[in-house]
């Protein structure tokens, strides 16, 4: 049974991997709708976790509809953020308890000037939270579901939060690790693993960019060997758990 899935996500090529994923844990080729970035990249939040971030901000009240009310409806709806913005972004921690600011509930993080001249108060690792892949996944989990006024009972709403990003999936994916979390310890896997060099396992990535066509190439491995990614990688089985129990639902 094919399923309508909506995306929100960082990025195209986290779209890919994510469609992926699914396609091989369903053993279905499923229907997918990229809600966030829109697919020309010139839509209203633009690309990258802020993007995310606005749309879950300005679009909360729309999701229920989303699973009710639209033709074809919603299977479900997969929101998308990297582990990489708990660690290294300030406005994400804007609500923590330790950040002490007159203006932190007076707007938008994205949108405060205090940011934007670099005054703002947050600290960074946030003593709120442990400086580690499990804390930021847990950490993102809470924003989204705050930004969506959501609770966890919700299966059809599914958050993905790949630590330092969804490139670790990829490193888990080709390469043979040693510590069966390395994987999602690694900062920047694009940069410092996957683009280092001209190719990354026999597969050309001309200038260190990160294009879709390159990505693909990437795709047949994930999709091949996503049980060892998921061993590797909590955050992939979180994934594998949450995309099972949509199978069992809707099958």
């Amino acid at each position: 049974m094919k399923r309508v899935i909506g995306i929100v996500s960082e990025g195209p090529t986290d779209q890919m991997a994510i469609r992926t994923v699914i396609d091989r844990l369903t053993g279905e080729k499923n229907i997918y709708r990229y809600i966030q970035p829109e697919q020309d990249a010139r839509g209203e939040f633009g690309n990258g976790w802020k993007g995310v971030y606005r749309w879950c901000e300005n679009n909360a009240e729309l999701i229920p509809a989303l699973f009710s009310q639209i033709m074809p409806r919603f299977d479900a709806l997969i929101i998308h953020m990297d582990g990489d913005v708990s660690r290294k972004e300030k406005e994400v921690h804007c609500k923590c308890g330790s950040t002490e600011c007159d203006h932190k509930d007076k707007t938008s993080p994205l949108d405060c000037i205090h940011v934007r001249n670099d005054r703002c108060p947050v600290q960074l690792p946030c003593s709120d939270h442990e400086d580690s892949p499990e804390s930021y996944r847990a950490h993102l989990t809470s924003v989204i579901r705050q930004l969506v006024r959501s609770d966890d009972e919700n299966e059809q709403l599914i958050i993905t939060i790949p630590c330092d990003s969804t490139d670790a999936w990829i490193v888990a994916a080709f390469d043979d690790l040693k510590d069966s979390n390395d994987a999602e310890m690694i900062i920047d896997p694009w940069s410092n693993i996957i683009s280092l060099k001209k190719e990354y396992h026999g597969i050309r990535v001309p200038g260190h960019k990160k294009s879709a066509s390159v990505y693909r190439r990437f795709m047949p491995q994930l999709s091949d060997n996503w049980d060892t990614v998921a061993e590797k990688c909590k955050s992939a089985r979180v994934f594998t758990d949450s995309i099972q129990l949509l199978h069992d639902r809707t099958d």
